[in-house]
Parts: C-alpha cells; sequence; structure tokens
C-alpha cells in the first residue's frame, strides 16, 4: 500500500491512479451527494489488500461434479465471486486481478456513473472476468433475474442480449464480498437477507455447518460425490467495516448469526498488517477499519 493514498485524503480527485498487483488501475470517482457508493472508502481498501495476500498463488482448480461415482469431473475454469456495493469497482478488479470472475453489483445509480465504465476502461488489465448489475437489497430473491445483462433486481423490463445463459454471472458462488456497507441500522437487514439469500444459492443443498467459528476457517469443500446433483458448502464471506459506534458493529455481527446463520470470526489485526495492510501508511490511518469472515451455517432460514 505504500504507493497509495488512505482513501479520505483522495475524495477530491475525479480520477484515482491505483496501483495493485504491477498494475495501475484508473478509477473515477465522484463526490456528487447522491450517493457515498461513488467514491473510494477505506474497507475496500483494505480489503483489496488482504485479499490479495490471502489468495494469491493458490490453486483456482474446480471440483465440479461427478459421473456415477466413477470419475470425478474437473472445471479449470475460474472460481465466481459476487459482490455487495462494488462503489468505484476496485474490489471487483481486486478479484479479478487474482483469477475470479465477478460480479460485481450495486445501485442503478452507481452502477451508471461511476462502476460500469470503470470496470470497462480496466477491464484489459486483469485475467478474470467482471459483470455489473444492480442488484436491489430489497427485492426479495425470489423475485431475481439472472439472465438479464443490466439488473438483477429491477422491475421495469430491459433489453436482454439473447437466451444464452452463458453471458450471465450467477450462482453457485465461491465469494461473497463487501465492504463499507454497515454503517446505517436500516440497511443491516436487507445486506444480511441478500447474502444469506446469495449463499443458499451457491448452495445445491444446505450443509451443517458446527456452530463453532473455527470451522469457517477451512477452505470449501467440493461437491459431494454421491450420485446426482453435486452438493456445496456455501460460499465464504468477507465483510470490511469501520467501527465508528463500537455497539452496532458488535450487535450487527451477533444479528447476523442469530437471525440470518451467518456465522462471522473477525481477522485478527496482526493478520491484516501481515498481509501489507497499512504499510507506507502513518500510524492511525486505518484505525476502526476491519475484516470479518464468515459462512452461512447451511441451516438458519433454509427452505424446508
Amino acid at each position: 500500500m505504500s504507493d497509495t493514498q488512505p482513501a479520505h485524503h483522495t475524495k477530491h480527485l475525479p480520477v484515482l491512479a491505483y496501483p495493485f498487483n504491477n498494475v495501475a488501475f484508473h478509477l473515477v470517482q465522484r463526490d456528487d451527494g447522491i450517493s457515498n457508493g461513488t467514491a473510494l472508502w477505506l474497507g475496500a481498501q483494505v480489503l483489496s489488500v488482504y485479499l490479495s495476500a490471502e489468495f494469491k498463488g493458490k490453486s483456482k482448480t474446480i471440483e465440479t461434479g461427478t459421473n456415477n461415482n466413477i470419475s470425478v469431473l474437473y472445471d479449470t475454469a475460474r472460481p465466481k465471486a459476487v459482490e455487495l456495493g462494488s462503489g468505484i469497482g476496485l474490489m471487483a478488479l481486486a478479484l479479478a486481478s487474482l483469477g475470479y470472475d465477478v460480479l460485481a453489483t450495486d445501485t442503478m445509480h452507481v452502477c451508471a456513473s461511476v462502476l460500469r465504465s470503470n470496470i470497462n476502461a480496466n477491464a484489459h488489465l486483469v485475467p478474470g472476468r467482471v459483470h455489473v448489475r444492480e442488484l436491489d437489497w430489497g427485492v426479495n430473491s425470489t423475485e431475481w433475474k439472472w439472465d438479464d445483462h443490466v439488473s438483477i433486481t429491477s422491475p421495469a423490463p430491459l433489453p436482454r442480449r439473447g437466451d444464452d445463459g452463458r453471458d450471465f454471472l450467477a450462482p453457485p458462488f465461491d465469494l461473497i464480498v463487501s465492504s463499507d456497507t454497515i454503517y446505517d441500522t436500516a440497511l443491516v437487514a436487507p445486506l444480511f437477507e441478500t447474502i444469506h439469500a446469495l449463499s443458499a444459492l451457491s448452495s445445491t443443498t444446505p450443509i451443517s455447518l458446527p456452530s463453532s467459528l473455527s470451522s469457517i476457517e477451512a477452505s470449501p469443500a467440493p461437491p459431494s460425490k454421491s450420485s446426482g446433483t453435486p452438493t456445496y458448502k456455501p460460499p465464504i464471506i468477507y465483510l470490511a467495516v469501520e467501527r465508528r459506534d463500537p455497539t452496532f458493529i458488535t450487535a450487527t455481527f451477533r444479528r447476523a448469526g442469530e437471525e440470518w446463520g451467518l456465522l462471522f470470526q473477525r481477522v485478527p489485526e496482526k493478520r491484516l498488517r501481515r498481509a501489507g495492510v497499512g504499510v507506507g501508511w502513518d500510524a492511525g490511518e486505518w484505525d476502526g477499519v476491519e475484516v470479518w469472515r464468515g459462512r452461512w451455517d447451511g441451516v438458519t432460514g433454509a427452505v424446508k
């Protein structure tokens, strides 16, 4: 991070030349007073650096199915991530640089004003694909549309590319990420309901996990080797938050587990520092920024 500045020092800049993993993303941002999502925030910076260190050099081979209990089929295609509240697109591009195909989502305003143009301008710099689509957290998952190239949740009919679903990123996802999205009590339930729905859609059959958060540290398991439809563990979830109100943040993560079965554990600060977070910054520049790692328990809120 030594070549970057903390986000709160750069919000006045209309374009950021942002170095990441030997490339430089050029990211437009806006201080338009309409949405917080049109500018860069600290959480996205911290999470992108941490995940870059966590995922760098790890195999991207995914086991995808079985053939009558005899031969296991392997798919060497890139794993898939979905981001909630992508903002100006730094996190989505960071994951794409690590080999993920990414579904970057936000409000229609953010998608149209900064996100889509930033992804298009930097797509040639990363090996993974990034698709941009609106995802309104207030729309029930039963109404989501995965074959629309503009919006997953818009109630208005939108033009489509065609009937070939290969043009679209859809569940199952291997990873769910979000940063700087836990700051308003009114957004907590919609956010976690969306994460829960994406987790369930990415798990062909719900799989129970131990109540202990230690199970979260394991890598996602491959599909079941039994015949028929393969089963998957729910995707890993990473959230980056700023602890402006400690009581609110603590209560929010407790509620995530109790109401939605989303079990989280905070990543220790020393682990973030080992990953390179804060290098080159003055002490205190990212105080209060936390990364939480979690997974749906596979049971709470599952359709019976």
